[in-house]
């Protein structure tokens, strides 16, 4: 499973590797200057005759920009490194790095071209042959805020270049820990980042404008990410494969897990119908679905496989206070329950699903509805010793927490992993880009799904697909893990048949058996 850090995590590390370990921080560079190499000659190719323009900043970053810089004139590129501070403002190895490239513009004689200019004016750049070859080493991973006066115009300049751009850990103008973008920044052909992926490469605007991502490894040894205490990770299709369930040759309905499902109302037969069909098609031997008595007929048409289960109802024909001993019988004869999936916002029937939640020993999946349920009693949570998982969207995990959207979107990784810690629960923060977060601590990026899945029903399909995992064995967390993969890739499955715009709920449902058989297969989805 791939490691992703923070800015600030990963600066601990290579603050670890210099103080407890001894190795130089100017090696460090070293390392990370010829693994940019090594990933331009790997994804752009031989460098030798080209025209390189560096673009270097104060900081770390701009010491490794000079490094490269110095690499590539020694493979017989003609390079141009432009200086967006004044020199005497480079400190530490960024220094050290710019005192060799200032040597080796003095001493190389007809070698070929190195030229070091401090820029002052964009316009300067004018005066100079287009390159084939940008490097951007403005910003480094701890930038943060609007982009402003000469790196504005500077960058704006390097994203209206044809040559291939390589950003140096992360684009400048990238936020490096939430992947957001105040005003501007590097659109990237390739950036390679040091040590670690960060989580701004996965997240908004950094699942676009890296490009290409190569990791480079600087010599920091692995034990050192366990001594910070990283513990993000970004899924991959391996972390699936090995964790989706085997039937045995022995098995029957009842083995394959039993989900009861508290699902539907009028006018939300839909999400009764998905989430319930969805749990089947990832494997789940017997579901049987507990909805408003005067649905039951409607639902026969609609569900073949899944069982119905009447209940007694409200005057709005939602689930009511007297189907709750019945309800009490089928979640003793389930493995995992799915409680929210259109069940309405009657008053009656949140009392019913608050008082199904207090009581809960089962294993269960929460969403929509069933997440309307419990908000202001969120400590009921606490009290519950079987594994439960949250599937909100950021309105809903707004009405929950009472945090901003915009702080959801913005910190979705810390927000997931601190409510997760707080009430002992795996959140599924749903989203462009989904988080998995559990009780330990640990969160996981999803890497799969698109645009087209923006559409009601989506998140029911989900919510039955983790609910369907978890009653054949897996673990909360496994099962949201491999659920939300999945889901994804049944997303881009869909998409590849039919397009983003006319995408429905019903055509992720129908790709699950594909994307199944594409993790099972081993191919890239």
């Amino acid at each position: 499973m791939l490691l992703v850090a923070t800015p600030e995590e990963m600066r601990k590390c290579d603050s670890y590797a210099i103080d407890n370990l001894g190795i130089p921080g100017l090696l460090l560079m070293e390392n990370a200057s010829q693994g940019v190499i090594q990933s331009i000659l790997m994804k752009y190719g031989g460098v030798s005759g080209k025209r390189a323009f560096v673009f270097c900043g104060g900081g770390n970053n701009g010491g490794d920009g000079l490094a490269v810089a110095r690499k590539l004139f020694g493979m017989k590129a003609d390079v141009y490194v432009f200086l967006l501070v004044e020199p005497d403002k480079l400190r530490g190895d960024a220094r050290t790095n710019y005192e060799i490239a200032l040597k080796i513009h003095e001493k190389k004689g007809k070698a070929g071209i190195f030229e070091i200019i401090t820029l002052s004016d964009v316009k300067e750049l004018d005066k100079y042959p287009k390159p084939d070859l940008v490097i951007d080493a403005i910003f480094g991973t701890g930038f943060k805020g609007k982009v402003e006066g000469l790196f504005y115009d500077v960058i704006s300049w390097i994203n209206s270049t044809r040559a291939y751009t390589v950003s140096i850990d992360i684009p400048s103008g990238l936020n490096g820990e939430t992947g957001e973008v105040e005003n501007i920044a590097v659109r990237a052909d390739l950036t390679a980042t040091m040590g670690l992926p960060k989580t701004g490469l996965m997240l908004n605007m950094g699942k676009i404008l890296p490009g290409k991502i190569y990791i480079i490894d600087i010599g920091i040894p692995n034990f050192v990410y366990d001594a910070i205490g990283i513990k993000t990770y970004y899924l991959e299709l391996p972390d699936v494969k090995k964790r989706l369930p085997v039937r045995p040759f022995n098995a029957h309905k009842y083995s394959c897990g039993k989900i009861f499902a508290l699902v539907g109302s009028p006018g939300l037969t839909g999400a009764a119908t998905m989430s319930t069909l969805s749990a089947m098609r990832v494997g789940a031997g017997a579901v049987i679905a507990g909805v408003p008595k005067s649905l039951s007929p409607v639902l026969e048409m609609k569900l073949t496989e899944v069982m119905k289960l009447p209940l007694p109802e409200t005057e709005e024909h939602t689930i009511g206070w007297d189907a709750l001993d019945l309800i009490e019988e089928y979640i003793e004869w389930a493995d995992v329950l799915i409680i929210g999936p259109g069940l309405s916002k009657n008053y009656e029937t949140k009392q019913v699903i608050l008082n199904v939640i207090k009581k809960l020993n089962k294993k269960a999946v929460i969403d929509a509805d069933g997440l309307n349920a419990i908000i202001g009693n969120l400590n009921i949570l606490k009290s519950l010793h079987n594994e439960i998982v949250l599937t909100p969207h950021p309105g809903e995990f707004s009405r929950l927490t009472n945090l901003p959207v915009d702080k959801i979107e913005r910190e979705r990784i810390k927000v997931a992993r601190d409510f997760a810690t707080e009430y002992g629960v795996v959140l599924v923060l749903k989203g462009d880009t989904t988080v998995i977060a559990n009780p330990e601590g640990e969160v996981f990026i999803n890497s799969t799904g698109n645009p087209g899945m923006a559409t009601a029903g989506s998140g029911d399909v989900l919510t039955g697909m983790i609910a369907g995992l978890m009653g054949q064995g897996l673990s909360a967390v496994d099962a949201a893990i491999c659920g939300v993969y999945l889901h994804g890739l049944a997303g881009d499955i869909a998409r590849d048949k039919l397009g983003e715009l006319p995408m429905m709920a019903m055509d992720i449902l129908n790709s699950i058996p594909d994307a199944i058989q594409k993790v099972m297969k081993e191919e890239k989805g």
